[in-house]
């Protein structure tokens, strides 16, 4: 396990402090703990269910367009990150 120390807003840090005060949670490091595993398996459900979709019902090119002149973007690039989302790589390791 490794420490490392973050900031908070008080009503974020009360929030946690409750539940463990409640006894939904063993302490506040766990509490934070289980947001953030909570937070990545979220979004990796999400990636899963939007690539899902894009596999049934593929984005029409016109769609692409519009999000490339929103977002500033090729709309090339716009198509392959819709068709094939980029898995994030590993988080570096601090030396």
């Amino acid at each position: 396990m490794r420490r490392i120390t973050v900031s908070l807003e008080s009503a974020l840090v009360e929030l946690a402090e409750a539940e463990v005060a409640a006894g939904r949670a063993p302490s506040v490091s766990a509490w934070v703990a289980a947001a953030i595993r909570f937070r990545a398996q979220a979004r990796t459900e999400l990636v899963a269910d939007l690539v899902e979709l894009e596999r049934q019902d593929p984005t029409p090119p016109t769609e692409i367009a519009k999000l490339a002149r929103v977002l500033g973007l090729p709309s090339s690039t716009v198509k392959s990150a819709v068709q094939r989302p980029r898995r994030r790589s590993r988080p570096r390791r601090a030396s």
